[in-house]
């Protein structure tokens, strides 16, 4: 911790489970870290306030499956591999936990979007891989997101033009339903195009469907993609419209 945070630590500590809130309560304020911290936060100021494109609102991280947030970074990503010799993705699919904050519009719209937000926003440094599942196997991974005995599922945020519906009290294995890609129905035995960050193509998260994808290529950094997309437009707005329909 440094001086300037250690007011907080209590505050932070009492929402802790032990026995992290321990720890966090008998830490003390160390100056020398404080000083290095202060140090290197000088350092990289003037990179993490270059713009990097322009936002028509905040894209938060929070909806009943996918959200602001993860649309975007999967449009991303799909933008990013749907060219034929980059991939020719036709569907891409984020994992929420690689989402570590909201992309905030400081401001009036349109707002600077700079690359200490999406940095932060993303600061894993993950490569993309485009592999082919059939329609079978994209169902089967969706089926996933609902680990036994979870409350919640782990929504994996899907890009552009693929949508679909979920049951929440059908049974296990039966709860994805209507799957389409740009509107047509997707089909079992097809074989589709999918980009999903290295964290996930190695089942990460437990999807081990995905490590079964053929025919994968690498791509370059989730970073760059994002940043590429938002260079790539004047302004880049919130999708509000779900992709994935929340049945009861």
């Amino acid at each position: 911790p440094t001086m300037s945070n250690a007011p907080h630590l209590e505050t932070h500590a009492a929402a802790l489970p032990e026995p992290y809130g321990d720890v966090l309560r008998s830490a003390r304020p160390d100056p020398a870290i404080a000083e290095m911290v202060a140090k290197y936060a000088a350092v990289v100021a003037p990179k993490a306030a270059q713009p990097v494109g322009l936002i028509g609102g905040s894209f938060p991280r929070g909806g009943r499956a996918d959200s602001p947030a993860g649309r975007l970074i999967a449009d991303s990503q799909l933008a990013a591999t749907q060219a034929p010799a980059d991939g020719g993705a036709q569907i891409a699919l984020m994992n929420p936990g690689g989402i570590r904050s909201d992309l905030d519009c400081k401001g009036t719209p349109p707002c600077t979007a700079t690359f200490g937000q999406i940095f932060t926003m993303q600061p894993f440094g993950n490569s993309l891989v485009v592999m082919t599942l059939t329609g079978a196997q994209l169902k089967a991974l969706l089926e996933s997101q609902q680990r036994p005995g979870a409350q919640e599922a782990t929504w994996l945020q899907p890009s552009a033009g693929f949508t679909y519906a979920w049951q929440s009290d059908a049974p296990a294995g039966e709860r994805v339903r209507d799957m389409r890609l740009n509107g047509e129905a997707i089909v079992p035995d097809r074989d589709y195009r999918i980009t999903v960050n290295s964290f996930l193509a190695e089942g990460g998260d437990a999807f081990n469907v995905l490590t079964r994808g053929t025919a994968r290529t690498g791509g370059g950094q989730d970073l760059d993609a994002l940043i590429a997309y938002l260079k790539g437009a004047p302004e880049r707005s919130p999708v509000p419209t779900p992709r994935i329909t929340r049945l009861p």
